[in-house]
């Protein structure tokens, strides 16, 4: 009896998986047949002064968008085609801001919101983070494994802007944040945590620096503005860290002998060490087999 309804179970299981795969497959709401038009790649609308902007709406996007239960016209207006829309990044901002309001205003006070506030089109605003595509329309929850704000891609979503050392150069900015975090102990153990669900507890971008209410490292209040507030931040995850143990962080800097000498002399000492090491080794073993070539030869 307990060998048929393990395998009635099992039959159930696989039904059930064999429906998601096959019937899962969610298509957005379009009470008003937006997507007629929209859905044409070639949409697009003329400026006053002359220019493009598309005006098309990936149907794919919306399908797997957070947003696709809500139809375009929350958004856009009842009536859209008699509004003009800017469609630059703050109006995309304020749009965000009347559902997610805490969020919003939480950015404003933020760098990034700062930034914004000034006319800066390099800052991220919100599609830029829950967006692989810095689309409005392609906004993934944030617990979705492929989104970009999951735990496991926070670090390649910030280095989107991060990692552009172009970018980056024309503020002033020669770390190179990304890699440096990669090569640490928390971006290692983010990429070599087996399943997704090992990952959440892993430090990365947002645990040091906050998510939407960002700071300047310049900031006084900035989690990691001097080493008091980096020793607060450091022990949200390594209890009774301390003074001394926000010290040894070396930042997103290389140790060089100008930035953290002690640091940069033990690196190179035991790399040099090891390599000769290795060297000394390998040299043994190939002058063994070469006096055991002998001998045979010899025999």
């Amino acid at each position: 009896m307990r060998k048929w309804l393990i395998i009635l179970a099992g039959g159930f299981l696989v039904a059930a998986l064999f429906s998601v795969l096959i019937f899962g497959r969610t298509n957005a709401l379009d009470q008003n047949r937006c997507l007629s038009c929209h859905g044409d790649p070639n949409l697009v609308r003329i400026n006053r002064d002359g220019t493009k902007t598309s005006l098309y709406v990936k149907e794919e996007f919306l399908n797997t968008s957070a947003h696709r239960f809500i139809d375009c016209t929350t958004c856009h207006a009842s009536d859209p085609h008699k509004v003009i829309t800017p469609l630059d990044k703050i109006s995309l901002a304020e749009k965000c801001g009347t559902c997610h309001k805490y969020q919003y205003d939480l950015h404003r006070q933020s760098i990034h919101g700062e930034q914004l506030a000034l006319g800066n089109p390099d800052v991220a605003t919100c599609v830029d983070c829950h967006s692989t595509t810095s689309n409005p329309h392609n906004v993934i929850r944030v617990l979705e494994y492929n989104a970009p704000t999951y735990k496991k891609n926070t670090a390649q979503t910030c280095a989107k802007c991060h990692n552009n050392e172009e970018l980056m150069a024309s503020y002033g900015i020669v770390e190179k944040v990304y890699d440096s975090y990669m090569r640490s102990f928390h971006g290692k153990a983010i990429q070599l945590g087996t399943y997704e669900i090992s990952q959440l507890d892993k430090a990365t971008c947002i645990n040091c620096h906050g998510t939407h209410d960002i700071k300047s490292v310049a900031d006084p209040n900035s989690p990691v503005a001097g080493v008091e507030n980096l020793a607060k931040t450091c022990e949200q995850c390594h209890q009774g860290a301390g003074i001394e143990f926000a010290k040894s962080f070396l930042g997103h800097k290389e140790a060089s002998p100008k930035n953290h000498a002690v640091v940069f002399f033990t690196e190179k000492f035991f790399l040099t060490l090891t390599v000769s090491v290795i060297s000394f080794a390998v040299l043994i073993v190939g002058m063994a087999v070469i006096r055991w070539g002998l001998n045979r030869w010899k025999e």
